[in-house]
């Protein structure tokens, strides 16, 4: 493997870094040619009177499910198989199909897929109570080793915390036939740990949040090896693929030693979730999240840069600081719909009276100098990363993401108030900068 992942896994420690107990559950990972090999001794923990579930949808399936499934046949597992459809959606109705459509007898899971395969059943597996191994078959996100399932509830998207996976299973060939955008995604994933890693700190500065530096560390330690084969992950060639995979798995281990998805999301996959919600209620068929991540982090970057050319005087509250969520139903409700009244809860949860936002501004005025650092430290310029997501392929404008500049610009303006989490676009109206900016914003990234 390209990367020390094994020094973590099945492992219990206190953190050097924030004096915590950390604990990661999935206790191995085999990728490499062969590691398919391995299904004979996992087979055999299984009970011969006991189920073994392969899941996969229509393509993963002949990829890498059918391939999994006779494999522990041939060893005399009972298997059951489970094949969803195209296209798939993370939707609370299709986890719950899934937990439905095992048996009582079935006592491990293989999720044979990416990014809904997994979320699927990683949520099914944790419901039932029984162990899972995922078997990714792209690059593609980053949260096959994530505690957390990321799904559709009634239009509304939501992490759920979810028992991690028991071990990863791969084959670098298996992951380097995914199609190229779904490899330019997980990069793209990957590289927006940098602006949300900021965002945590800043949290932690303003409001407390806990934080503890190891999970970036853990992906900052990958980002020299990967800048260094953008052109073969391009290519899709195997091993750079399977590094990539790796750090991949490093950023979902990260998100399990904070207990959450905070290392990982900030501003930029609220953006995405954001744009995900508005293509599924309309009907439409939302991009890769990756590529979307991308795009967001584009703008998460841009706004972290205009931020860092203002100074404390500069600041002042945002036009809407004033009106409490509660005096904002009709605008929400006309907004989104159904789930108004979710997005309206979470959003609450953040809101800051007049006060509470001037003694946010003024610690921020307090430790402007360490926020510098802290953006500085890890910040990439925003041409910087549009240049290397354009040697993968993946989109820097939101055209290619089926987006308009308009839709982008909804996002822009409201995607934060669907989490409680802290990120860049609140502590950009917390100083004025939007709604205000936000046409300099899309100006800056192009797009205007």
């Amino acid at each position: 493997m390209a990367f020390a992942l094994d020094e973590f896994l099945g492992r219990k420690w206190v953190c050097e870094h924030c004096g915590k107990e950390h604990f990661v559950p999935t206790k191995w990972v085999h990728i490499g040619e062969g590691a398919f090999g391995l299904l004979c001794e996992l087979g055999k923990q299984v009970e011969r009177s006991r189920a073994v579930s392969v899941v996969a949808d229509e393509i993963t399936w002949k990829v890498a499910g059918e391939r999994v499934a006779d494999a522990l046949k041939e060893i005399g597992c009972k298997v059951q198989s489970v094949i969803f459809p195209l296209p798939l959606h993370g939707t609370d109705e299709a986890a719950i199909w899934l937990l439905n459509q095992w048996s009582r007898d079935v006592k491990l899971a293989f999720a044979v897929g990416s990014g809904t395969v997994n979320d699927l059943v990683k949520w099914a597996a944790s419901q039932a109570k029984i162990p899972y191994i995922a078997v990714p078959t792209a690059a593609s996100m980053n949260g096959y080793t994530s505690p957390i399932s990321a799904l559709l509830i009634q239009g509304f998207k939501r992490t759920q915390p979810c028992a991690p996976p028991e071990g990863i299973l791969s084959e670098p060939k298996v992951v380097a036939s995914a199609p190229k955008r779904m490899t330019s995604a997980g990069y793209a994933d990957l590289m927006s740990k940098a602006v949300a890693d900021v965002d945590w700190q800043i949290s932690n500065l303003l409001w407390g949040e806990h934080y503890c530096p190891l999970p970036r560390k853990l992906v900052a330690d990958a980002d020299e090896w990967l800048q260094k084969r953008l052109g073969d992950l391009a290519d899709n060639e195997p091993q750079a693929v399977a590094g990539l995979l790796e750090a991949l798995l490093l950023s979902g281990i990260g998100m399990t030693i904070a207990g959450s998805s905070t290392p990982s999301s900030g501003a930029e996959h609220l953006i995405s979730h954001w744009l995900e919600m508005k293509a599924i209620r309309e009907g439409r068929e939302p991009d890769l999240h990756g590529l979307q991540v991308g795009v967001g982090t584009l703008v998460a970057l841009t706004v972290y840069e205009m931020l860092l050319e203002t100074s404390p005087s500069d600041w002042g509250p945002s036009e809407d600081e004033f009106l409490p969520p509660d005096e904002r139903r009709s605008e929400f409700a006309e907004r989104y719909g159904a789930i108004s009244e979710q997005v309206l809860s979470e959003f609450s949860l953040k809101w800051l009276s007049p006060e509470k936002a001037n003694e946010g501004r003024q610690k921020l005025a307090d430790n402007w100098e360490r926020v510098k650092e802290i953006v500085t430290s890890t910040w990439v310029p925003p041409q910087v990363h549009r240049h290397r997501l354009s040697i993968l392929g993946a989109a820097t404008h939101p055209n290619e993401i089926g987006v308009s500049v308009d839709e982008l610009r909804e996002a822009i303006l409201h995607a934060r108030e669907i989490r409680r989490r802290w990120t860049v676009l609140d502590t950009a109206y917390l100083v004025g900068l939007l709604p205000a900016q936000v046409d300099e914003i899309l100006r800056r990234c192009g797009w205007l």
